[in-house]
C-alpha cells in the first residue's frame, strides 16, 4: 500500500466515523421527542410464528402476519379498520371476539385469502366439500400435453411434472365441482394452500428459491436429480399431491366448525389503502395494521407462483400494474408518485454511505417516497375514526450504514396526518443484517420491532 493508498483509507475511515456519529445522534435526538413502552409481553403476537398453527391462521402460510390473538390485547373498539389486512388475522381476531372489522389489500391473492376465511359456509355447503374429498382418488395424473399453465417465466420449474400435472388437473375438477361459489371458493383456498409444499420451491426473503439448491456456507449446491424429489415426494408424486391436499381440506373443515362460535363481522375489499373514500368518515373505533416493511421486499415477487397458478394474474402488465399501485416499499412501486417533505428523514439520509448499492440503486428515493405513502394512509385512517386510537405494526431497518428507524418516522407521520398523541411500544428488536453489523455496533438497540400508537 502506498503513503497515497493510506491516506485516502484514513479519510474514508475518518468519514465513517463522522457519518456514524451524526447518525447516533440523529437517532438520540429523534427518540426523545416520543414516550417508549416496553411491551415485550407482546412479542410474540407481533410475529408470524405465535399464530401459524392456529385455526383459519394455519389454512395459508403467510409469513408476514400477526397473530388473530394481538387484537383482544390492544384497546381497539367494537368497529376495527386494517388497511393492510393481508390474510385476515385482524378480520379472525376480531370475529372472534364479537367486533366486527373491515379489511383492504391491494393483493389480490390476500385479499381472497382473508375472504374465504371470514365467509362462514352452511351445513349443506360443508357437506358438499366433503363429497367432493370422497372423490379424490379419481384425480390422477393428466397427459402432459393437456395440461395448460400460466404465462409465468417459471412455470415450468416450480413443479415436478406428475405433481404439475396432477394439481392442474385437480384445480379443473375444483372449478366444475356441483357446489356453490363459496365452497369453490373453499376448495380454491385449500389447493392454494398445499402449492409451497408440494412444490419444487419455497419461498424465501424477496423472492422464491428451488429445492434442487442446497444451501452451503457461502453457496448453494444442486442437489442429486432425482434423489430429493424421491426423499420429500415418495415414489408417488400423484398420490403425495392428493393426500397433502386432502389433509389440508380436513384440517380447514375442522377449522370451519368454529364459525358458529365468532359472533364478530368482517368484511374484505380488494383495494388500495392509499385511497379509502368508498369508507364513510368516523365509522371506525380503532386501526390496527402492519404495512409492507421498508425493507425493499416485493411480495408480489414472492407470492408469484400463487398468484399466477391461481389465476389472480394473467399477464406481466397486470403483475406490473399492481406493484406500481404498491406501497413504496419495493423498488418496483411508482417512485414518480408525489413525495411528502420530511425533514428527519432527510437528516437520516444525510449520513448514508453514498458507495453502498442500496445507495446506488436508489434506496433513499424509495424512503422518502414509502413515508410520503404512510402519511397519506394515516391521514386516510385519521379521517375514518371516531375518536379511537390507530396502532401501526412496524419494524426498522438499515441501509447504507444507516439506520432507519421506521417506528419513529411513523410517529411523525402520524403527526404530519392529523394525529395529535403518539407514543412507540417495543415489542421486540431485531437483528442487524450480517453485512451492516460492523458499521453499527452499539446501535444494535435502534434495530426494534414497535407498535406505534396515534390518537387524536
Amino acid at each position: 500500500m502506498t503513503f497515497a493508498d493510506m491516506e485516502f483509507s484514513g479519510a474514508s475511515h475518518r468519514g465513517a466515523c463522522k457519518s456514524r456519529n451524526a447518525l447516533e445522534v440523529l437517532l438520540e435526538q429523534l427518540d426523545r421527542n416520543f414516550i417508549f413502552r416496553d411491551r415485550s409481553d407482546l412479542a410474540r403476537l407481533v410475529n408470524w410464528s405465535a399464530g401459524k398453527d392456529a385455526p383459519f391462521h394455519r389454512w395459508f402460510r403467510y409469513r408476514e402476519a400477526f397473530s388473530p390473538e394481538l387484537i383482544p390485547q390492544l384497546n381497539l373498539g367494537k368497529r376495527i379498520l386494517d388497511p393492510f389486512c393481508g390474510c385476515g388475522s385482524t378480520l379472525i381476531g376480531a370475529m372472534q371476539t364479537n367486533r366486527s372489522a373491515v379489511g383492504i389489500d391491494l393483493n389480490p391473492l390476500a385479499s381472497f385469502v382473508s375472504k374465504v376465511k371470514v365467509t362462514g359456509l352452511s351445513d349443506d355447503e360443508l357437506a358438499s366439500i366433503h363429497g367432493f374429498l370422497s372423490q379424490l382418488s379419481e384425480a390422477g395424473p393428466s397427459e402432459p400435453d393437456k395440461i395448460s399453465l400460466p404465462d409465468l417465466s417459471i412455470a415450468a420449474k416450480v413443479f415436478e411434472p406428475t405433481v404439475v400435472q396432477t394439481l392442474m388437473k385437480l384445480r379443473a375438477q375444483i372449478a366444475a365441482a356441483p357446489v356453490s361459489q363459496n365452497a369453490r371458493n373453499f376448495l380454491l383456498l385449500g389447493w392454494l394452500g398445499i402449492l409451497e409444499t408440494v412444490g419444487s420451491y419455497f419461498k424465501e426473503g424477496n423472492g422464491i428459491k428451488y429445492r434442487k439448491m442446497q444451501r452451503r456456507p457461502g453457496r448453494y449446491v444442486e442437489r442429486e436429480p432425482g434423489v430429493w424429489q424421491n426423499a420429500r415426494f415418495g415414489s408417488d408424486q400423484a398420490g403425495y399431491v392428493l393426500g397433502c391436499y386432502e389433509r389440508h381440506v380436513r384440517l380447514m373443515l375442522t377449522d370451519a366448525k368454529l364459525w358458529v362460535s365468532m359472533d364478530g363481522q368482517s368484511e374484505v375489499f380488494n383495494g388500495n389503502a392509499l385511497d379509502l373514500i368508498h369508507l364513510a368518515d368516523g365509522m371506525f373505533d380503532g386501526v390496527i395494521f402492519s404495512p409492507p416493511y421498508a425493507n425493499r421486499f416485493d411480495y408480489f415477487e414472492s407470492m408469484k407462483v400463487e398468484l399466477w397458478f391461481g389465476g389472480f394474474v394473467n399477464s406481466y402488465d397486470e403483475l406490473k400494474r399492481l406493484r406500481k399501485e404498491s406501497l413504496r416499499s419495493h423498488l418496483g412501486a411508482d417512485m414518480s408518485r408525489d413525495k411528502t417533505s420530511f425533514e428527519e428523514l432527510e437528516g437520516l439520509l444525510s449520513t448514508m454511505d453514498r458507495t453502498a448499492s442500496s445507495w446506488r440503486m436508489g434506496v433513499p428515493e424509495l424512503l422518502r417516497g414509502y413515508f410520503s405513502d404512510i402519511i397519506e394512509v394515516l391521514k386516510q385512517c385519521r379521517k375514518k375514526l371516531a375518536n379511537g386510537a390507530c396502532h401501526v405494526v412496524v419494524g426498522n431497518s438499515a441501509f447504507a450504514g444507516t439506520i432507519i428507524p421506521s417506528d419513529v418516522l411513523t410517529a411523525i407521520a402520524g403527526k404530519k396526518a392529523g394525529f395529535t398523541h403518539a407514543e412507540i411500544w417495543i415489542t421486540r428488536h431485531l437483528t442487524v443484517a450480517p453485512q451492516q453489523r460492523s458499521r453499527l455496533e452499539g446501535l444494535e438497540r435502534y434495530m426494534r420491532e414497535s407498535i406505534v400508537v396515534l390518537s387524536p
